[in-house]
């Protein structure tokens, strides 16, 4: 059965066994069901990177950041929630601006700052290094973190088009999560992840509205950049999320060399 799904044929990395128990009979089914909705469209992402996260364990994981469905424009969505493709470099343009405040709020996680993107930019030249963005979320990956979409798929130009073909998979997927990992922390961005996780008890979550939109306001005590919640200060003992947290002095500006180190 899964010799013949698109999906999980095409993988570039076997199936880690973690997942093995989940991938039944039913499932199997299921995500036959959906490819048959969804392959005939002009979708994104690639077929090899639409259920990528299975090549990971889940029972090394640390951490699950839950965004919505991938972004909608050809050959940006990687199958990595939040990752933008075709960014090479921090000094590329680009409009995501949910990206632009992940990076923002890690500034303020490190340096205990709140800066524009463009004004990181520059510092992070001397004292805020951090890996390129073609790099970030595969050491995420690394780090035990899991990059998820609650669909997997979209049309091209299409943002949500998908959403119905994958609601019972993504039900199913996130059950399974949370009973074989009680203990995992939950990254929750936006009223949507909370939507599809509201049936599940989970023991260590993150809420925070959506990275999309960040306003410094009383009424806003769970925005993502500028409330009280705040996973990656809470998890940097646990995962590095710079590349570079468990080896630089963030407290010390370091000008020599420090370019290479994050724009290559």
């Amino acid at each position: 059965m899964i010799q013949e799904s698109i999906f999980l044929s095409n993988l570039s990395e076997p199936i880690h066994k973690s997942w093995e128990d989940f991938l039944s009979p039913e499932i199997l089914e299921l995500i036959e069901k959906v490819e048959g909705s969804t392959t005939e469209s002009n979708y994104t992402p690639q077929a090899a990177n639409v259920l990528r996260f299975m090549t990971q364990s889940l029972d090394d994981a640390k951490a699950i950041i839950l965004g919505q469905d991938p972004y909608p424009q050809e050959g940006v969505a990687t199958g990595r929630a939040f990752e933008v493709g075709t960014l090479n470099s921090w000094n590329d343009k680009f409009k995501n601006i949910s990206l632009k405040n992940i990076v923002r709020l890690l500034f303020r996680t490190y340096k205990d700052e709140i800066q524009k993107y463009n004004d990181i930019k520059g510092r992070m030249i001397s004292d805020f290094p951090i890996l390129p963005p073609q790099q970030l979320f595969k050491h995420w990956e690394k780090e035990g973190v899991l990059l998820l979409n609650t669909a997997f798929t979209c049309e091209i130009g299409q943002p949500n088009s998908h959403t119905n073909y994958w609601t019972e998979f993504t039900r199913f997927l996130l059950e399974y999560i949370n009973q074989r990992r009680p203990d995992l922390n939950w990254i929750l961005w936006g009223n949507n992840a909370w939507k599809v996780t509201e049936g599940l008890t989970l023991n260590n979550a993150y809420r925070t509205f959506h990275p999309m939109m960040c306003y410094d306001r009383p009424d806003r005590e769970l925005d993502f950049l500028y409330g009280k919640v705040n996973p990656f200060g809470d998890l940097k003992a646990q995962v590095d999320w710079t590349g570079y947290g468990r080896s630089f002095d963030y407290g010390v500006k370091q000008e020599k060399g420090m370019l290479n180190m994050f724009d290559q």
